[in-house]
């Protein structure tokens, strides 16, 4: 499954489980932290190789750096992971909202 269809499907969720934008965005960093790349190494390792990860490595630096001393390639990747599909997320269900707007 690609990256924003993925994050589609996950703001898509958030939205019907809350019903309110605040919540859904709670919601999406629990779905995101729990998320199989974000949790094991290969699938984040993986989901790397296979994404671009760019806003999710920014997100990260704007949060005060990718990695932590200590960190292991596949910690790092999946805290790549969990920010990309973060951000990715977060931003369909902006998309989502904008649409249920417009539609009223």
């Amino acid at each position: 499954m690609g990256l924003f269809t993925e994050a589609e499907e996950m703001a898509i969720e958030a939205w019907e489980q809350t019903g309110d934008r605040d919540d859904a965005m709670d919601f999406l960093h629990q779905s995101c932290d729990g998320h199989e790349a974000a949790i094991y190494h290969y699938k984040g390792i993986i989901f790397c190789a296979d994404n671009d990860t760019s806003d999710g490595e920014q997100y990260l630096e704007d949060c005060g750096g990718i990695s932590q001393p200590g960190d292991s390639f596949g910690q790092i990747a999946c805290r790549i992971a969990f920010a990309t599909l973060l951000v990715a997320a977060q931003y369909e269900l902006d998309q989502l909202i904008d649409q249920l707007e417009e539609a009223a």
